[in-house]
């Protein structure tokens, strides 16, 4: 399922744009725990304006995609900046997005035989925030709250130097460090189950990634 490599992305018909490696592996991870449907292909963009120029791009070639899903950060301050830059970079394209992002993932049906578009703004297309913070809620209630702790206490005490927006980075791999093999990525966590598939974000989030790429729906 997944793609790295530039040449082949001009070549899929069904797309799926993520910002980085981590991202890559987690849904990578999620798709095979869950056992997704292998009928898409998994760009690593490389970074969030990566993603929406790589999105610019397919849709301005002749030969378009049949689907496009985008997995990207929405960040702070908040969704709705992130919303808008989306709407943005669609506005000369015959697309109508809701004002907001659907919380169980946004699917834009294709108009004017454009590809139909998927997006999930990370964690949970609510809250501003990154790929960390969607997989902390994949870990227990009480150990990311410990690790939370740990992390604050760390701060406090001048141990620790990442800056305040990279929090939830250092609470879940704080959290990994004491699982068996400490400090696994998390792509593999989800795998080995320190990170734990069956919560309900994750289930989300694989049911908007069948929703979207589901062949039986596609006008080709």
């Amino acid at each position: 399922m997944p793609v790295q490599d530039r040449a082949r992305l001009s070549n899929e018909l069904r797309l799926l744009l993520v910002e980085g490696q981590d991202d890559f592996y987690v849904i990578s991870a999620l798709c095979e725990v869950g056992k997704i449907p292998e009928n898409f292909m998994i760009f690593d963009c490389g970074s969030d304006e990566d993603v929406l120029n790589a999105l610019n791009t397919l849709l301005l070639r002749s030969d378009l995609p049949e689907i496009i899903g985008v997995v990207i950060d929405a960040d702070k301050p908040d969704v709705s900046s992130r919303w808008q830059s989306i709407q943005d970079k669609l506005q000369n394209y015959p697309y109508v997005l809701p004002n907001e992002p659907e919380r169980d993932g946004t699917i834009i049906e294709g108009v004017e035989d454009m590809p139909r578009l998927g997006f999930w703004l990370m964690p949970n297309n609510i809250d501003p925030g990154m790929l960390e913070d969607f997989c902390r809620q994949l870990a227990p209630d009480n150990a990311i709250a410990f690790a939370e702790h740990c992390v604050t206490e760390a701060k406090e005490k001048l141990f620790a130097t990442f800056r305040d927006v990279h929090q939830s980075k250092a609470v879940v791999h704080t959290y990994l460090a004491w699982q068996d093999e400490p400090g696994k990525p998390l792509g593999q966590s989800i795998k080995a189950k320190a990170l734990t598939p069956e919560i309900e974000i994750a289930k989300t989030f694989t049911s908007w990634l069948q929703r979207l790429f589901d062949a039986t729906n596609v006008t080709v």
